[in-house]
């Protein structure tokens, strides 16, 4: 039996897009209980920037565009991307300081829901911190 070894960062395995699926998920599913508790009228304000349980459509769509950048193959747009995946997680927990997310009033439930994404925010920015060190050796 053999087995074949990969030099680490020339592969960027699955974590990292995985993570930024379940952070897409987490955030529809966290605009579907927006909508339904009331906390926004609509689908789209629940994915917009009043959003408390989910992030703005906008950084769904930048956190798509920085996994594809920061796990393929070309290193001079992947350790930006990757740079900038690690910024973004830490901003989506630093913003709901600044942005009335954290003061909302909100359910024991949804406020479990909001920590939850918020963690899974900063576990893909952990991810992606991981990718760039592998990107940035030699």
């Amino acid at each position: 039996m053999s087995t074949t070894t990969r030099p680490a960062g020339r592969t960027p395995g699955i974590a990292l897009p995985a993570g930024v699926g379940l952070l897409l998920t987490m955030d529809l599913i966290g605009a579907f209980i927006s909508t339904s508790a009331g906390l926004n009228a609509t689908f789209l304000d629940a994915l917009g920037p009043q959003a408390r349980l989910s992030a703005p459509i906008p950084m769904m769509v930048a956190q798509v565009v920085l996994v594809v950048a920061a796990t393929g193959r070309r290193r001079a747009l992947a350790v930006p991307a990757a740079a900038l995946m690690v910024v973004a997680g830490v901003l989506a927990f630093v913003s709901g300081f600044y942005d009335g997310g954290y003061a909302a009033d909100l359910t024991a439930g949804q406020r479990l829901y909001q920590i939850a994404l918020v963690s899974a925010h900063l576990g893909v920015s952990a991810l992606a911190a991981v990718r760039l060190a592998r990107l940035l050796r030699p």
